[in-house]
């Protein structure tokens, strides 16, 4: 066997395994997991995975089944957002359901990155029928994609949301930035989507068959509070060139707003909870959860959750807490598309700064 026979043979991927878990991880237990001094890396990885072994993610998915969709909780979040409480489910709330399984998985002792520090660039949700209040769901968590960044890596986490028959009814994917390394010169940049995940995307206009200190699973904004360019954000888009539109409201954002996320979604990382646990780990200040704002745009462009939709997300830079952020909205009836996107305004010298976007189409129309 030649020496490059041999290199492509080690990056074969393992065949996936699948564990089955007897119930949805609780947080504290992901704490642990993700600081276990007995971990082959343990807490305290390195940036880009320096530290030891190589940087290959686990093949292997996490399945918890027959999850009963809290009618509390629904209520609870679509009341935090904004909107009356409905029978048919936000697909925030599917988010929320599989996102301690997701973590779960990344704190495990054979991950190659540090749990603690992930940098959640963009989200996806692809939802091929409505969930209903009640419904027992079964949900699946893995990851894929390792790519390198122009900033380390990016890799995705994907969560399904399964019907009792093993039908998909929902596939959510959250592209994770580990900061620090430097990509080989002829390698790509990795800021795009995966192109599994584009074209999962492309071929569904019709349907078929977010917690832990230092920004761990945080959104974009919240590691743009930690060293990134002035010129660019996180997620590799030019701070420059934005130029917003008129805004179509504004949002108030009080200083419990990351706590009432988290009381909802169990989302308790520190950095949003308040500014003395936020100062505790880097930031001047709390900020909001990603997926809130996410979650509250989508509930504000009024989508029919009666049908098919794909609901995609970048993350910018942070909302402060408490602080505002001006949102404008666009819909394109044509083509059942609902666009937001919110910034903050122009203050003295700085010009106006992104901080989401957000794009919910409805599919199969």
């Amino acid at each position: 066997m030649s020496a490059g026979q041999g290199a492509a043979a080690r990056t074969v991927n393992a065949p996936e395994q699948v564990k089955e878990l007897s119930d949805v991880p609780s947080f504290p237990a992901i704490y642990a997991a993700a600081l276990d001094p007995r971990s082959r890396l343990g807490g305290k990885r390195g940036k880009g995975g320096k530290g030891g072994g190589a940087e290959t993610l686990p093949s292997i998915a996490y399945r918890v089944r027959k999850v009963r969709i809290d009618a509390e909780r629904a209520r609870d979040f679509d009341h935090l957002m904004g909107g009356p409480a409905t029978d048919l489910v936000h697909p925030g709330v599917l988010h929320v359901l599989a996102f301690p399984v997701s973590l779960a998985l990344m704190a495990r002792r054979d991950f190659p990155f540090p749990l603690l520090g992930l940098v959640h660039l963009r989200n996806q949700v692809l939802q091929h029928r409505p969930v209903k209040v009640g419904d027992l769901v079964d949900v699946e968590c893995r990851v894929r994609d390792l790519r390198p960044h122009r900033k380390g890596r990016t890799f995705e986490a994907v969560s399904t949301i399964l019907g009792e028959d093993g039908e998909i009814i929902a596939t959510d994917v959250s592209t994770y930035l580990v900061k620090g390394g430097k990509p080989a010169a002829a390698e790509p940049s990795g800021t795009a989507p995966s192109s599994a995940a584009s074209s999962s995307a492309a071929s569904s206009s019709t349907p078929s068959s977010g917690a832990v200190p230092s920004g761990a699973a945080s959104s974009a904004a919240s590691a743009g509070a930690t060293g990134v360019d002035a010129a660019t954000s996180v997620g590799g888009r030019s701070r420059r060139d934005f130029e917003p539109p008129q805004p179509t409201g504004r949002w108030v954002l009080g200083a419990d707003t990351g706590r009432r996320y988290g009381a909802v979604s169990g989302d308790v990382n520190p950095i949003h909870l308040s500014a003395v646990t936020a100062k505790a780990f880097g930031f001047p200040s709390a900020i909001a959860h990603g997926m809130y704002t996410a979650s509250r745009a989508f509930t504000e462009a009024r989508v029919d959750l009666s049908k098919p939709l794909r609901w995609d997300v970048t993350f910018d830079a942070p909302v402060t807490l408490p602080g505002s952020v001006l949102v404008a909205f666009e819909d394109d009836p044509s083509v059942g598309t609902a666009r937001c996107v919110g910034w903050k305004p122009a203050r003295g010298e700085k010009g106006p700064r992104r901080c989401f976007e957000v794009e919910v189409t409805t599919l199969g129309r």
